[in-house]
């Protein structure tokens, strides 16, 4: 992380606005988790929340030391760029896309990768991976080119137990890994295909046993370390958790993971590394009333398969 950045996270670090939704907000992010059950010290520190326009937020990226990120399903094709204090710099146009429901956004050294492959309701044969260049700040609009994908063996409808939704892309290398939510039995099956336009039909690669919704994934581009954010149903209510992971040619090393769970418990959307320790988050509007941003330090996620 650059100095200039790190300077930047650390003014985040103030409240932008403080919700009056709830009483005691303050106190209750400084010390612990609000929701029964979370007592343990909080791991996410809050960085800044964001204006009303990005109350759905479910991706980021990090270029050149602006935050990108975007909106969910329904919302315009656009991209907005934003400082870490939660000011939009920037909103930029895609053309030649649409936003059916937009989940997550990955990267390489020239190009996003937009994917456009949420599919709650199972009902969509066909999913689209939108790559653009990376714009400038002052770029008027940016036009997508089109990585078409269809699941093999795919069936429709199952409303309750579907595996073919997805909200979690990254780039390794020459590939993009699709991480998929499993409404079924909670593993994440992964997907890897070019990350070149064209159209594709994705096969499994792999299964990962994580037992909870994937909602978030990116890969350090260095170090090849692949971080997962998923939640589950528990008995106090959702549990939203963090996993990381050494990656290979092979796949994933899932033998290594290392995971924690996440306080607050927000509806945690995206992630991405800001460096080798550490990665930023965001999440959704939510009980508190706002969007916003976090930071979470990989060390902290010192539970093992075997702990």
């Amino acid at each position: 992380m650059t100095a200039r950045l790190e300077s930047q996270m650390r003014a985040g670090f103030t409240f932008a606005k403080i919700p009056k939704a709830l009483p005691g907000l303050i106190c209750c992010l400084a010390l612990h988790a609000c929701s029964p059950g979370q007592d343990r010290e909080l791991n996410v520190a809050f960085v800044t929340e964001f204006p009303d326009l990005l109350e759905e937020s479910s991706a980021l990226a990090i270029a050149d030391e602006v935050v990108w990120t975007l909106n969910d399903s329904g919302n315009t094709a656009v991209l907005f760029a934003l400082s870490l204090q939660g000011q939009i710099l920037a909103e930029i146009p895609i053309g030649n896309a649409r936003n059916v429901d937009w989940e997550s956004l990955a990267q390489d050294e020239t190009h996003f990768f937009v994917a456009d492959t949420g599919n709650n309701l199972n009902s969509r044969d066909r999913l689209a991976i939108y790559r653009i260049p990376k714009p400038r700040l002052d770029s008027e609009n940016i036009a997508a080119e089109l990585i078409s994908i269809r699941y093999a063996g795919y069936e429709s409808g199952n409303l309750s137990s579907h595996n073919f939704d997805a909200e979690a892309l990254a780039v390794r290398g020459d590939e993009l890994w699709l991480f998929s939510k499993n409404r079924g039995n909670g593993n994440s099956d992964l997907y890897r295909l070019p990350k070149l336009p064209g159209d594709y039909v994705v096969e499994i690669s792999q299964s990962l046993p994580v037992r909870s919704l994937v909602t978030a994934a990116d890969i350090h581009p260095e170090t090849s370390e692949l971080v997962l954010i998923s939640s589950r149903r528990e008995d106090f209510g959702s549990q939203s958790l963090i996993w990381f992971a050494p990656t290979t040619d092979d796949g994933v090393d899932w033998e290594r993971h290392r995971f924690a769970h996440l306080a607050p418990s927000d509806q945690w959307e995206a992630v991405v590394w800001l460096d080798e320790a550490e990665v930023l988050l965001s999440h959704e509007s939510n009980t508190r009333g706002f969007a916003g941003l976090g930071r979470f330090q990989k060390r902290l996620a010192n539970q093992s398969p075997t702990d």
